[in-house]
């Protein structure tokens, strides 16, 4: 799935946010539909809380204060994330239902097993959001 389609709300659940780190990443989702710009993965976010804190000062009279050490502590986030193999589960193509509901050749069903045993144990927060 992509960072956007997961949107805010999900994402400050599954990175643990305060109220006002909460804030920021929504503010940081809608600057990025503001200026066109894709969420896709966890290093789009990453580049784009980069680039709201190199600009909060400017940012802050239409968006309110973007706080750097809210910021800061998102992007430690994002790095445990990263390390509980986030890379895997954001990103582009982003599954589809109908990818999964195939034919073979004979016309017979085609059945699809996800194993996410790993995933269950070592990451079960991301797994959730998965689920989702």
């Amino acid at each position: 799935m992509t960072v956007s389609e997961m949107g805010p709300l999900l994402l400050a659940r599954l990175l643990d946010l305060n109220d006002t780190q909460t804030g920021v990443l929504y503010a940081t989702f809608k600057i990025a539909d503001d200026e066109g710009l894709l969420l896709l993965d966890m290093a789009d976010l990453r580049s784009m809380l980069l680039w709201v804190g190199e600009n909060a000062s400017a940012l802050k009279l239409k968006y309110g204060n973007l706080s750097t050490t809210s910021i800061a502590a998102m992007q430690r986030s994002l790095l445990v994330l990263d390390e509980q193999g986030a890379d895997l589960v954001f990103g582009e193509p982003a599954l589809e239902l109908k990818d999964l509901m195939t034919c073979a050749e004979d016309g017979r069903g085609v059945i699809n097993i996800l194993d996410a045993t790993t995933l269950i144990t070592e990451a079960s927060h991301l797994y959730a959001c998965f689920l989702v």
